[in-house]
C-alpha cells in the first residue's frame, strides 16, 4: 500500500535542469511483494502480530497526512485545496503504455501510483469525445479536448465498454459536454485546422461536426426540403385529376342528356307501318270530302236552274 501527496503546479519548476510541474511524496506501507515459496501456517503468532503491526503504522501515517492537510488548508486560507479520489468511481484505462486505475476527484482526473504520472484538470476541459463506440467492441477510447488550442489533446485508450454509462454520468455531474463516435480521428490535424482559422471554426458550428446526430439533421433537412415541395406537386396532380375528373362528368353529363332525347325520340316516334296506315286513312278522309262537295255543288246548281227565269233561258239557247 501507498499513503502519498501529490502536487499539480500550475506553473513549472525546475529541480536540477528540469522542468516539474508534478511533485509528490509519498511512502510504502507494508511489502510490495509476497515470497509465495514461504510455507508458513495461517495462524503463526509472528505473522498476526506483522499484520497488526502493518495496520496500526498504516493509520498512524494516515493520521500524519491529513493532519499535513489540515494544517496546510488552514494556514493558505483555502486558497490551497487538497482533493481526496473517489476509487468508486474509478475505471481503468491505458494513458500512456499500461493499464491502470483511472481515478476521479472534485477537480481532476488522476492517476498517481505510476510513473508517469496522469493528471488531467477538468476545469481546462472543453469537451471529451467517445472513439470507436460500437456494441460489437468490447473497448472505448476517450478524447481530451481543452479549452487551449494549442495545447495537445490527451487520449485514454482501451476503456472496458461496460465503464462508458458511469464515465457519461460522472461528466453530466461535472457539466462537461462529452460526444461519441464510431472511429477515431487524426486530432493533430483537425487541431491544427482550428488554429489557423479559429473565427471559421466558430461560424461553421464549433464542435457540432463531432455529433452523431448532425448527419442524421442534415439529411432530416434534406427530406424536409423534399416534403415541402412535393405538397405542390401533388396539388397540382390533384388538381390535374380533378379537372380531368370534372371534364369527363360534363361529357358523361352530356351524353347522358343526348342518349335521354334519343330515348324520348324513340319513345315518341312511330314505326313505318303505323305512318302508311296514318297516310292511307288521311287520303280517304280527304276524298270523302272531296265527293261530297262535288255533290253539294251538283245540288246548287239545280237549285239554281229551277229557280231561272224563261227570258234568261232563251236567251242562253
Amino acid at each position: 500500500m501507498i499513503i502519498l501527496i501529490h502536487f499539480h503546479l500550475k506553473n513549472a519548476i525546475i529541480i536540477g535542469k528540469k522542468k516539474y510541474r508534478d511533485i509528490q511524496y509519498y511512502t510504502e506501507v507494508g511489502e510490495i511483494t509476497t515470497d509465495l515459496g514461504k510455507h508458513q501456517h495461517m495462524h503463526d503468532r509472528d505473522d498476526l502480530q506483522a499484520e497488526q503491526a502493518e495496520r496500526e503504522l498504516r493509520q498512524r501515517l494516515k493520521a500524519a497526512f491529513k493532519h499535513f492537510i489540515d494544517r496546510v488548508e488552514g494556514i493558505t486560507h483555502g486558497q490551497i485545496e487538497f482533493d481526496v479520489p473517489f476509487r468508486e468511481l474509478g475505471f481503468v484505462g491505458v494513458p500512456f503504455r499500461s493499464t491502470v486505475l483511472l481515478q476521479p476527484t472534485t477537480h481532476c482526473l488522476v492517476m498517481l501510483t505510476e510513473q508517469p504520472v496522469f493528471v488531467i484538470t477538468l476545469d481546462e476541459v472543453e469537451l471529451v469525445h467517445f472513439e470507436r463506440v460500437q456494441f460489437h467492441l468490447k473497448n472505448f477510447d476517450m478524447v481530451f479536448i481543452f479549452k487551449e488550442y494549442t495545447r495537445k489533446v490527451e487520449h485514454v485508450n482501451s476503456i472496458p465498454m461496460t465503464s462508458l454509462d458511469s464515465v457519461k454520468e460522472w461528466l453530466n455531474s461535472c457539466d462537461i459536454k462529452y460526444t461519441e463516435g464510431v472511429q477515431s480521428l487524426n486530432w493533430a490535424r483537425i487541431m491544427k485546422t482550428i488554429t489557423n482559422d479559429p473565427q471559421d471554426f466558430i461560424e461553421n458550428g464549433g464542435w457540432s461536426f463531432l455529433e452523431p446526430d448532425s448527419s442524421d439533421e442534415e439529411q432530416a433537412e434534406e427530406e424536409e426540403e423534399e416534403s415541402e415541395y412535393a405538397p405542390s406537386g401533388s396539388d397540382a396532380v390533384v388538381e390535374s385529376d380533378e379537372s380531368e375528373l370534372s371534364g369527363e362528368t360534363e361529357e358523361s353529363e352530356e351524353d347522358s342528356e343526348f342518349e335521354e332525347e334519343l330515348g324520348t325520340d324513340e319513345e315518341s316516334g312511330k314505326d313505318w307501318s303505323e305512318l302508311e296506315e296514318e297516310a292511307t286513312m288521311a287520303d280517304i278522309e280527304r276524298g270523302g270530302h272531296v265527293e261530297e262537295d262535288t255533290n253539294l255543288s251538283r245540288k246548287r246548281k239545280k237549285s239554281s236552274q229551277k229557280h231561272e227565269t224563261p227570258s234568261k233561258r232563251k236567251r242562253r239557247k
